[in-house]
């Protein structure tokens, strides 16, 4: 801007370029300087602001354990032992379980391949015309609590149950059927041990606010099916942790939305299109490898290099053993992270030869226990790391 025969320099203020000049700023001038200086304090608080925040993004396939962990994340730092779910949250849930319950139980009432007790038929073809979203149907659990019970102790379907990975069945199934007596009360309303297992999908974007050590941490929460995926582009930018949840024992499993592709090659897939994308390049990457509890459990029977023959050439190969499964496991993920970092496109990218930090971790979403230890040290190892760049 020219005053008189001065040239205001970049950098100098509005006023500043009259200092001398023996002019007085016009009204036009002085709202501009006002305008500016309220822009420079905003600019100077977001900056602020930016430097006492933690984005960390949760991503991988549907039905890993995302929500779940966004859940043990307000358990443990609610500073409640409960979580500190209102009354309102808390009826959300119940309708949720219920859902859950119809779901399950219509799911192996379909697949079941044998017959049941005779006196059970009634309650069965019942139960099959429920909608699982109805609060009126949901209240009749209650009523059906006994045959329900018995429905899921008949060999029948317990032969169905131990096949379901064969079929999408949710892993809360065994726990809400289980327990069907208590949940379907009409007074019910779950604890957190029940929230914990419920499983609905997440469609957009949840953010989770909670503060770590005096700054202010923000964890996302992304749908992992595919068609939810496109919505997770706007919150790449500014990522300084990201938390890539997989379900370790999804090894024999199909996708609910494409049952010609199995779980644990979508999760490798997608990984590592998540370690190629240049948002990424200086963020640390934790890997957890969820549901270690339904792995132990199921490695006994099903065999892992009947889904992924490449086991058996593993070095630490042993046949149905866990310890030996999920180490092959973090052996397939550690594989995509060194060939996303060896090709042309990371390394042209990553000019700056950048060796972004890398963790992994064996985790049960459901136990808050676990979840608590694991980021406990998430929070002493990689934080660290991370903002000390950023610490001022």
């Amino acid at each position: 801007m020219v005053t008189g025969t001065g040239l205001c320099q970049s950098g100098t203020s509005i006023l500043g370029c009259y200092g001398g000049t023996g002019e007085e700023p016009d009204d036009q001038t002085r709202d501009s300087v006002r305008i500016n200086k309220q822009i420079e304090d905003e600019l100077n608080k977001e900056k602020k602001k930016m430097r006492n925040r933690i984005k960390i993004l949760l991503l991988g396939c549907g039905e890993a354990g995302k929500s779940t962990f966004i859940k043990q994340m307000r358990i443990i730092h609610s500073g409640k032992e409960e979580g500190g779910w209102t009354v309102e949250e808390r009826e959300q849930y119940r309708r949720e379980i219920l859902m859950n319950v119809i779901q399950c139980i219509q799911i192996l009432l379909e697949e079941m391949t044998g017959s049941l007790d005779t006196s059970l038929n009634n309650t069965a073809a019942r139960l099959k015309e429920l909608k699982p979203d109805q609060e009126k149907d949901q209240a009749k659990l209650w009523e059906y609590r006994d045959n329900i019970l018995a429905i899921w102790e008949e060999p029948a379907i317990q032969e169905t149950f131990n096949r379901r990975n064969e079929f999408n069945l949710p892993d809360c199934c065994r726990y809400f059927l289980t327990n069907i007596s208590r949940i379907s009360g009409p007074t019910f309303l779950p604890e957190s041990k029940d929230i914990l297992q419920i499983r609905v999908m997440t469609t957009g974007v949840i953010e989770y606010s909670f503060d770590m050590d005096g700054k202010e941490c923000i964890m996302i929460d992304v749908g992992g099916q595919r068609t939810e995926r496109k919505k997770w582009i706007h919150c790449f930018e500014d990522v300084l942790l990201v938390m890539f949840l997989a379900a370790a024992s999804e090894y024999d499993q199909v996708l609910e939305e494409d049952h010609t592709e199995n779980r644990m090659e979508e999760s490798l897939n997608l990984f590592r299109t998540i370690l190629s994308y240049h948002w990424f390049k200086n963020s640390a990457i934790a890997l957890f490898l969820n549901k270690k509890d339904l792995l132990k459990e199921k490695i006994s029977t099903s065999q892992l290099e009947k889904y992924f023959p490449k086991f058996e050439e593993f070095k630490g190969y042993k046949t149905q053993d866990y310890d030996s499964a999920m180490s092959f496991i973090k052996h397939m993920f550690h594989q995509q992270k060194k060939d996303v970092e060896a090709s042309r496109d990371y390394q042209d990218s990553n000019s700056d030869g950048y060796t972004r930090s890398w963790f992994v971790h064996e985790t049960m979403a459901t136990d808050t226990d676990n979840i608590k230890k694991v980021f406990g040290d998430v929070k002493k190892t990689i934080m660290d790391i991370i903002l000390r760049p950023f610490a001022m």
